[in-house]
């Protein structure tokens, strides 16, 4: 008779544990259809994807540490970005185009910066200051996107960086919409 009052306890822990892997699940899923019906070009899969990419364990996330996951894989890209950058301009003997890429060089430079000081408020719990220095850092993309543009009527090619640009974009705008919600 011993082993009986442990069955309801034992019963009672599974439950909690289940409980808790349920609304970890749901926190990632909720947040990434928050997403996906706020920025129908990132996608709920893409959500989900990513942030398990970024981080496995994140489906025992709360909504702000997704923000956090999704900021880190932000600088990530932007890191890459700024990498492949560094390695076309080594390269490249076209001045205007050398230009362009110097140009994102540099958007991607500063939006490093401003994703650090992004992840660093969303870990002090500093939303407002979060979204602020978010915002300011997913025009990055574009921005490089423009060099390029402006730059074409004068014999340079399009952007050899249009996949980084995309893929760096739809984090960063996932971050973003994650952290709005906070």
């Amino acid at each position: 008779m011993e082993g009986a009052p442990a069955k309801p306890a034992l019963l009672a822990l599974l439950l909690a544990v289940s409980l808790s892997v349920s609304s970890a699940v749901t926190v990632l899923e909720d947040t990434c259809s928050s997403v996906a019906a706020s920025r129908p070009r990132i996608g709920y899969d893409f959500c989900v994807a990513s942030l398990q990419a970024g981080d496995p364990d994140c489906r025992a996330a709360d909504r702000r540490g997704l923000a956090v996951v999704a900021a880190r894989l932000s600088l990530s890209r932007a890191a890459g970005a700024s990498a492949e950058i560094a390695r076309m301009a080594a390269g490249e003997r076209d001045p205007p185009r050398r230009e362009c890429l110097g140009a994102c060089a540099e958007v991607y430079g500063q939006a490093s910066d401003h994703l650090n000081r992004a992840v660093r408020e969303l870990r002090a719990g500093r939303y407002r200051e979060a979204v602020t220095f978010l915002s300011a850092a997913v025009d990055a993309s574009e921005n490089c996107e423009d060099a390029f543009r402006e730059v074409v009527s004068g014999g340079v090619s399009g952007s050899p960086l249009v996949e980084q640009d995309k893929e760096y974009f739809m984090v960063t705008a996932m971050a973003l919409a994650i952290t709005v919600t906070l």
